[in-house]
């Protein structure tokens, strides 16, 4: 690397860590990346929402893949070094805070279909997934 590209990517990073919510989702993207790949493993089938919710609320459990990387930052979210814009903030720092959670973690968001739907397609995806 040349000495003046060197010096035109520290003076990028620092614009960038002059813009407060570029830098937040560049940290949170950063620091939510994994440092070694991740077994992901799709769920196959794909639950449904109604299964979801039929499952946390007759008491089973979700448990987060094992070296997932889940972080709230001033209530952004970021799985996977992807930002999560999510309906229920309350849940999803339940998601950030907890590896294993069910009905008493998520509380109310079970009610609001559209955390539901978010829920099934982080399940979907095999970020977390039941107990078997």
């Amino acid at each position: 690397m040349e000495e003046y590209e060197l010096e035109r990517l520290r003076q990028m990073m620092i614009a960038m860590i002059s813009q407060p919510d570029d830098f937040r989702d560049w940290f949170g993207s950063f620091i939510s990346t994994p440092r070694h790949e991740l077994d992901i493993a799709p769920a196959e089938p794909e639950y449904t929402t109604e299964e979801v919710l039929d499952a946390l609320l007759g008491g089973e459990t979700l448990t987060r893949l094992s070296g997932l990387r889940v972080l709230n930052i001033g209530g952004s979210f970021f799985i996977n070094s992807e930002k999560l814009e999510t309906v229920d903030a309350t849940a999803a720092d339940a998601l950030c805070r907890y590896t294993e959670l069910g009905q008493a973690e998520l509380g109310a968001a079970l009610q609001n279909p559209a955390f539901v739907e978010e829920l099934t397609g982080l399940i979907n995806q095999g970020y977390w997934f039941f107990d078997e």
